[in-house]
């Protein structure tokens, strides 16, 4: 059962860090006015999703503390530990969406303050969003290598290991590791 814990607490994890990357990429027509729209439902979409995470880790840490001072075994008080910083990364990943909102934010209240016309708008948006798609493309495939190289090494202790338990921990990492490379693949 503990180590299902460890297990649930771990992917937990590795969830956390790909909500970072859940970045939604704008696909409508390049006028400003469409983007426009675009943005303003984003912003309530941010809203709600900061909000939901802020809720969520809440409970994540309320629940790890409790666990964590109703325990007496130490493996369960590190797993409930575990629990608490998860909930705090929650909170602080919903704090960031709620009040800043989304990549695109900078640019579009820069543009929409801008006293140009909307064919002025309607470019810088085309070369904004050509040059988002790139840095976008590149920064996939960083993270695609980061975490295969993350599960290599880990694989490559685990082969070297000979304590079970370590060995298993490792084995899971590099697992894990590769999901989410894998992911980023595609």
């Amino acid at each position: 059962m503990k180590k299902l814990l460890v297990i649930f607490i771990l992917m937990l994890s590795a969830v956390s860090v790909q909500a970072q990357d859940n970045i939604a990429e704008y696909e409508g027509p390049v006028q400003w006015n469409s983007f426009q729209k675009y943005m303003k439902e984003r912003q309530e979409e941010d809203r709600i999703r900061g909000m939901s995470y802020m809720i969520s880790g809440t409970i994540a840490t309320i629940g790890g503390i409790a666990g964590y001072f109703n325990s007496e075994d130490s493996f369960s008080r590190g797993v409930y530990a575990i629990a608490q910083s998860v909930g705090v990364a929650a909170i602080g990943y919903g704090a960031t969406s709620y009040w800043n909102g989304n990549e695109y934010n900078s640019f579009f209240y820069a543009v929409e303050g801008a006293h140009l016309s909307p064919g002025q708008k309607a470019e810088l948006l085309q070369r904004f969003l050509e040059k988002e798609k790139e840095e976008r493309s590149r920064s996939r495939w960083i993270k695609v290598a980061t975490h295969s190289l993350i599960a290599v090494a880990n694989l490559y202790s685990a082969s070297h290991e000979e304590d079970r338990n370590v060995k298993g921990v490792l084995n899971f990492l590099a697992g894990t590791n590769a999901i989410i490379a894998f992911s980023y693949a595609f």
